[in-house]
């Protein structure tokens, strides 16, 4: 019963090295997915400013209640970094739609997401005045902690690797406005073991 218990505790202290348990949901396959949406380019640095006024924005245009008709879709999700040009130190934000339509439009952008294995992560934000810090406590989970010292590697890196079209971090927000609180943030992150 004692070796039990000293087992449940070291496998608790290994978990707990591999990050914030409450944050990290798992390792989910995602199928191939198309999605519609229209974004800008962003500085790497100081850009969560620049993300949350794209939201606040398109929540209220009639652009975003076009491109969830044109999809068929009630989901808008962000999509950080599908692109990013490693001189300018510049990645792409979007907000999206998934593509249930096959729609085609000259209006929005059509982005790739490959299908594979995402880390999943979650945080809660209840203070509109906290939202940066809900964010940057997640990614401070994800890269801070949680990569580090697990067996996978990022597939957007973009001090190391650049990114690679077709991969990015989906950004799913319940209910599917940021602007409005409270809301729970959900990250997926493609991963792969390292080599």
């Amino acid at each position: 019963m004692y070796w039990l218990a000293c087992q449940l505790i070291k496998d608790q202290i290994i978990d707990f090295t591999k990050g914030n348990m409450s944050m990290y949901k798992g390792l989910i396959q995602l199928p191939e997915t198309k999605y519609l949406g229209f974004g800008i380019m962003m500085p790497w640095e100081n850009n969560l400013e620049i993300q949350f006024n794209l939201w606040q924005k398109a929540m209220v245009s009639e652009k975003m209640k076009m491109l969830k008709k044109l999809c068929g879709s009630e989901q808008a999700i962000g999509i950080f970094c599908y692109r990013c040009d490693v001189e300018t130190h510049t990645f792409s934000y979007h907000i999206a739609c998934e593509n249930k339509r096959n729609a085609v439009s000259t209006e929005f952008e059509e982005l790739k997401i490959y299908a594979g294995t995402y880390a999943r992560f979650e945080n809660e934000c209840q203070d509109l005045s906290n939202r940066f810090e809900c964010y940057n406590d997640l990614c401070d989970e994800i890269w801070g902690r949680w990569l580090p010292n697990s067996e996978y590697v990022s597939l957007i890196e973009l001090e190391t690797l650049g990114c690679v079209e077709g991969y990015a971090l989906l950004e799913i927000y319940y209910p599917d406005n940021p602007t409005n609180i409270p809301y729970q943030l959900e990250m997926l992150l493609p991963v792969r073991t390292q080599a």
